[in-house]
């Protein structure tokens, strides 16, 4: 049930119009998770921080988005899941083919600043008081954690807890719940980061993160003394009415 119409609050909307109990985030917050733009609106309003990014609308402004960049940039479709029609652009001559790539995906493509430092992500469980589990550490053996590197298990280590500090931990632990309270989520999610420094930028929600033995919340469940068959029968319980 990942990307569109699985993550992006259209098959939970048909099933609410069918009265049908579901698991996770709602028609809403599902939305939210898989809008770059206004899920990182809504993360600024709630003081968090999201790395510097610039809109490109399909068929518009190609000619001038390259001014004031400093390479290396991502590009990104606006609502597209598991880094589907990412590049990262090293060179201003590369740029036009990334953009028309994530265009292939959505409307809108994302321009985004390359923040160099260390990527975590925290599973977050629960409705209203969500538990952020220990965080995950992702070193991705490619260029960057894209979408062969998060389904091959061999191209990336995923290292669990992190190994940042407590204090490190326990900010970022924070930063993750409250982007998660601040989309409306319910149930199970996952908040992906970068922390850079002591800064902990916010990049996305994943709203129905994968849920393999080798996942990242399946493995951040285990880490906390969750098994697996406990972690869906926790899923399954905050969906109950």
């Amino acid at each position: 049930m990942h990307g569109p119409f699985g993550e992006d609050g259209t098959i939970q909307g048909f099933l609410e119009l069918m009265g049908v109990d579901y698991t996770g985030s709602g028609v809403l917050a599902s939305a939210l998770g898989m809008d770059k733009i206004y899920s990182r609106k809504l993360f600024t309003q709630a003081d968090l921080t999201v790395p510097r990014y610039t809109l490109v609308r399909k068929k518009k402004n190609q000619n001038i988005v390259a001014k004031n960049l400093k390479f290396p940039v991502f590009v990104k479709p606006n609502n597209q899941s598991s880094s589907v029609g990412t590049s990262k652009v090293k060179d201003k001559k590369d740029l036009a083919s990334a953009i028309k790539d994530a265009h292939r995906y959505s409307d809108f493509a994302l321009i985004e600043e390359f923040i160099d430092g260390i990527e975590v992500t925290a599973a977050i469980i629960g409705n209203d008081k969500p538990k952020a589990l220990p965080l995950v550490e992702i070193i991705p053996k490619r260029d960057f954690f894209d979408y062969k590197a998060k389904y091959d298990e061999k191209l990336t280590d995923e290292i669990v807890p992190a190994r940042i500090s407590k204090v490190l931990t326990k900010k970022a632990q924070d930063v993750a719940t409250t982007a998660y309270k601040t989309l409306g989520c319910r149930g199970f999610g996952r908040v992906d980061m970068i922390i850079k420094n002591n800064d902990v930028y916010v990049l996305e929600v994943n709203t129905i993160p994968g849920l393999t033995s080798v996942s990242l919340l399946p493995k951040a469940a285990k880490a906390a003394g969750i098994s697996y068959s406990q972690l869906l029968d926790k899923i399954i319980s905050f969906a109950t009415p």
